[in-house]
């Protein structure tokens, strides 16, 4: 008896954690976390300079401001009852572009080239289902 109290416990323990995800609250967003984020991982990657590393700092600011604009006006439309738009992958790649060639302004060529590999080897290891495991699509 005393088995199937501590199971029955457990399992109503384990299912109400689920049920508040793993923070009980989505993250806020924010843009200067994002910016450090990215541009520690750049200076470690490609080992740039302090002037680089504001130029990066800020080119990242800048970037995740806009997404975050971006982010509660698309929250702010569902929230009224619209719809979720829909994902327009041309526009995702003509901003990387756009980032891109900033970057590419910051940093030497070799720098660059560092920085490229990186984001290949992240993309193909988060492409391949990364720490969460695989993608079921």
């Amino acid at each position: 008896m005393k088995k199937f109290i501590l199971a029955a416990l457990v399992l109503i323990t384990s299912v109400a954690a689920n049920a508040q995800g793993f923070g009980g609250q989505r993250r806020e967003f924010n843009p200067e976390e994002q910016a450090k984020r990215q541009s520690t991982f750049i200076k470690e990657t490609c080992a740039t300079n302090d002037e680089q590393n504001t130029a990066i700092y800020n080119l990242y600011l800048e970037q995740a401001k806009k997404q975050k604009a971006q982010m509660d006006s698309i929250m702010a439309q569902m929230n009224q009852g619209g719809e979720r738009p829909r994902f327009n992958r041309e526009d995702m790649e003509k901003r990387q572009a756009e980032f891109n060639e900033k970057l590419k302004a910051i940093l030497t060529a070799d720098q660059f080239a560092a920085y490229e590999k990186a984001q290949a080897e992240r993309r193909q290891r988060f492409g391949q289902g990364g720490p969460r495991g695989p993608r079921n699509n």
